[in-house]
């Protein structure tokens, strides 16, 4: 009995201590997202500083960097500041907020059910929407006009138009059933409305609503389904989100690095955002973490990442913020993978032997060459002597025989 308490109690220690080490864990990966003694999730959404939970905590950077955690829904849901807009993803440098769709919708002979318009402001705020939303519109009667007047002067708009829905095309949006129009980034405005040109009393067998949206232009593909999806509007709210550019205060990153409050800490670099001014930080490069919090960004540890970063055979040896490579015992190489790798010592190609070698065959060569090039040099120089002399020769004889001639004339 006593022995099998024994075993209990071992257990339940275990399992304490197991509990208390995942808690400090916990508490320690929540320290490197948030500012220390403050939350660092909100329901499922993770929210990393220089953005904080609760108004007026001081957890955030500043205030409009303030979340509402509102815990009223189950989970719980996070809105900027004082906003109604619903935060659904923060990363660094971009938010992804929940959509506000324009909607229009007509009975058979024309008249219109329902009809909202749509208008989000950013002005006096560190947001403004990234020029990777589009403005869409959807519908086989509908046309939308998208007009901001804050950090872009802009208007714009889309035609969207079809007769029959065997018209439509799956993941088109060029104009027939679905159209998409670009926005600059930089706005921090904007308002929408729709328009029909035959209040959909021609279509309305199978398109009875028109719809204009800003959303994430990766995120939203048109389908044919679209028209009879009862829950178009619902569903693209929830689903196609807008994504917002943010940037700390309005000062270039050479003018805050002079100012007190320069939020970009240890290991990390500044990055202007170079349309409306202010700045972002990330961690330098071999770095990574929360580059506004001190001791936020940590080393890499390149040696531990899949793939492996150095050449077969070589070995990993990590440094702060960078790697370096070399070989095994008896492998020789720079280690690296875009480099020389690691060839076995036993198995290398004998360059210094073969460098030797053919050095000495071609000095032998060359010497070889040079005493035949001499040899033949000397040949012919002994045979233009012999030349010589034979005329030499040949010519005192003439002369001899012409002296002969005269002496014999005198006499």
């Amino acid at each position: 009995m006593q022995k099998d308490m024994f075993h209990q109690t071992t257990i339940i220690n275990i399992f304490l201590v197991v509990s208390l080490a995942a808690l400090l864990y916990s508490n320690s990966a929540a320290d490197v997202i948030a500012k220390p003694g403050c939350l660092a999730k909100c329901g499922d959404l993770t929210v990393p500083y220089p953005f904080g939970i609760g108004l007026g905590t001081n957890c955030s950077v500043g205030p409009w960097f303030d979340i509402n955690c509102n815990t009223t829904f189950n989970p719980p849901k996070a809105f900027i500041a004082t906003e109604s807009l619903e935060i659904i993803d923060i990363s660094n440098g971009t938010l992804r907020i929940k959509n506000a769709v324009a909607a229009q919708c007509f009975s058979q002979t024309g008249n219109i059910t329902r009809e909202n318009p749509v208008a989000i402001d950013f002005t006096g705020t560190p947001y403004s929407f990234a020029d990777s939303n589009k403005f869409t519109v959807v519908g086989c009667d509908d046309l939308a006009v998208i007009v901001g007047s804050s950090g872009r002067n802009f208007t714009s708009g889309c035609l969207s138009l079809c007769s029959e829905s065997e018209d439509l095309i799956d993941g088109f949006c060029t104009g027939i059933g679905c159209c998409q129009t670009p926005i600059p980034k930089g706005l921090k405005d904007f308002s929408s409305a729709l328009g029909s040109l035959n209040n959909h009393t021609e279509v309305w067998s199978f398109d009875r609503c028109g719809y204009a949206f800003l959303g994430d232009q990766d995120i939203f593909k048109f389908r044919t389904s679209d028209f009879s999806d009862e829950n178009f509007q619902n569903r693209t709210i929830e689903n196609v989100p807008i994504v917002i550019d943010w940037a700390i205060g309005n000062q270039s990153c050479s003018e805050a690095k002079k100012s007190a409050d320069y939020a970009c800490l240890e290991n990390s670099i500044c990055v202007d955002y170079d349309v409306l001014g202010g700045y972002r930080c990330n961690c330098s490069r071999g770095y990574e973490g929360n580059p506004y919090l001190s001791l936020g960004c940590t080393d890499i540890d390149e040696c531990k990442n899949n793939p492996y970063p150095c050449a077969e055979n070589g070995i990993c040896n990590n440094s702060p913020g960078s790697f370096s490579c070399s070989c095994k015992h008896g492998y020789s190489g720079d280690g690296k993978k875009d480099g020389r790798g690691c060839t076995a010592e036993n198995s290398q190609f004998p360059v210094i032997k073969f460098s030797i070698g053919f050095s000495t065959v071609f000095l032998s060569i060359i010497i070889a060459m040079t005493c035949l090039y001499f040899s033949i040099q000397r040949r012919k120089l002994s045979q233009i002597e012999q030349f010589i002399n034979e005329v030499v020769i040949l010519t005192q004889v003439k002369n001899l025989q012409l002296l002969d001639k005269i002496v014999c004339m005198l006499i």
